[in-house]
């Protein structure tokens, strides 16, 4: 009889102990932080790179390859049309192609000639040094007629059928006054061309931003890095989810845990159409005024002490 009565004590106790450890599993709640879900605006950016320049800049060739003499001018020059921005060698020239068994017609050029700025504006690109050979085929000098800078950048070619002339465009660089400047996409490529990071390449095609006329100043300089965030899709009184209070389980699904009423964190699979920079657009599984648990690591049903984000 004492063997049962101990063994029916030793039960209880041990009932009694698992309780208890339940109890305190379950009822001790877990600290989060909460944000709560808001209707927002909703933005689609296309990223492009590229520098800052001179608007309607315009690209200075030579008629025939040949050899460059003095140059007279250099970057940032302000120059007139018709003032001369190099000279040719002549003689070295005809030098060189009568190596090449060739010889230039006697009016090919005069003994002083020179190239000649076709407009009046800024040198923003001189590519000119004394004695080097010059290809007809590409440009020698770049002028700047225009006072109003743009971005010369480059659209990757898997955005290209995103991205439209008028669309609005956010402009961010390193070494900018402002945090943010505006501008408009005033020019797309009709041809597309090879672009070269190390040893690898993409398709790229090339476009301008046009910066908004009050939004220029002095910290703008031709020639600095910039980027341009194109914005091409904007979608109201949408649902945007920070990263940091979406899950994924094993099979892919995304969740989120609500924080309920009776303070307890329940999962709730959701639907994700879209990621942007400042969260994913969810299109089902939440609601405006939804409590979301941030950096979720919980089990269903835990009950959770909050603190808002």
């Amino acid at each position: 009889m004492k063997k049962y009565v101990l063994l029916l004590l030793g039960t209880v106790s041990a009932i009694a102990l698992l309780l208890g450890v339940r109890a305190w599993t379950t009822e001790t709640p877990v600290t989060v932080k909460l944000t709560t879900v808001e209707y927002q605006t909703f933005r689609q950016t296309v990223e492009c790179t590229g520098k800052v320049e001179l608007s309607g800049s315009e690209e200075v060739f030579v008629e025939l390859p040949c050899i460059a003499g003095d140059v007279y001018v250099t970057a940032g020059q302000t120059v007139k049309k018709g003032d001369p921005l190099f000279s040719i060698d002549v003689d070295a020239t005809q030098a060189v192609l009568s190596q090449w068994g060739t010889a230039l017609p006697d009016t090919a050029f005069d003994p002083d000639e020179s190239v000649t700025a076709p407009v009046s504006g800024v040198v923003t690109e001189i590519s000119v040094k004394k004695g080097q050979t010059m290809d007809s085929s590409a440009p020698c000098a770049v002028i700047a007629p225009g006072e109003n800078l743009q971005i010369a950048a480059t659209i990757r070619e898997k955005y290209l059928q995103q991205v439209a002339v008028g669309q609005k465009a956010e402009i961010t660089g390193v070494g900018f006054a402002r945090e943010v400047y505006h501008g408009t996409v005033t020019y797309i490529a009709s041809t597309a061309h090879q672009q070269y990071g190390g040893t690898s390449g993409e398709t790229v095609v090339a476009a301008v931003v046009s910066l908004d006329p009050d939004q220029a100043d002095s910290s703008l300089r031709v020639g600095l890095n910039a980027k341009a965030s194109i914005v091409v899709n904007t979608m109201e009184n949408a649902l945007l989810v920070p990263y940091n209070c979406i899950a994924q389980d094993e099979g892919g699904t995304e969740y989120v845990y609500l924080y309920g009423d009776d303070g307890i964190a329940r999962r709730h699979t959701i639907t994700v159409h879209q990621d942007s920079a400042d969260g994913a657009l969810v299109v089902s599984g939440i609601s405006a005024g939804d409590r979301l648990v941030q950096d979720p690591d919980l089990l269903e049903g835990d009950r959770v002490l909050c603190e808002e984000g």
